[in-house]
């Protein structure tokens, strides 16, 4: 099979590193997720992931995404009152979160990757990682609120 180029790529040699078989059911869940920027439910990769290789079930896709996950390969998002999101892991980043549609961008910030992670307390507990969420309206929904408002008036 000739040599996947890109995200993909790295993807792929990440699990093989880790040992695990690349299949063609993890292959068509790590291409229905490389290049995805907003963060699809585990049924929109099902989606994506089935039409491109036919009768693959939703359950499967959920086993997949979790092997992903805990390789490192692909990260679980989410935020109140909606269900798990998904996006490859590619590195440090927050997320602003629409309260009004649900959507998740990204956030690349150097001064909350400068943030510094707080000393242990007495509880013991060490602390791996940070993850901040924006919470607010997205431009689009702060267009049709204003859009909405107008005619109200």
């Amino acid at each position: 099979m000739a040599a996947e180029s890109g995200s993909m790529g790295r993807m792929v040699d990440l699990c093989r590193r880790r040992g695990v078989p690349v299949t063609a059911q993890r292959r068509a869940v790590l291409r229905a997720l490389a290049g995805r920027r907003d963060h699809p439910t585990a049924e929109q990769v099902h989606a994506a992931a089935s039409a491109r290789l036919p009768g693959m079930t939703l359950a499967t896709v959920y086993r997949v995404l979790g092997t992903l996950e805990r390789l490192g390969v692909a990260r679980r998002v989410a935020h109140d009152g909606t269900g798990a999101r998904f996006e490859i892991d590619s590195g440090a980043h927050h997320h602003l979160v629409c309260l009004s549609c649900g959507r998740i961008l990204d956030l690349r910030d150097p001064a909350l990757e400068a943030l510094t992670l707080p000393a242990p307390r007495a509880s013991g507990f060490t602390i791996q990682e940070i993850t901040i969420q924006f919470r607010g309206l997205c431009r689009a929904c702060r267009r049709k609120r204003s859009a909405h408002e107008r005619r109200r008036r």
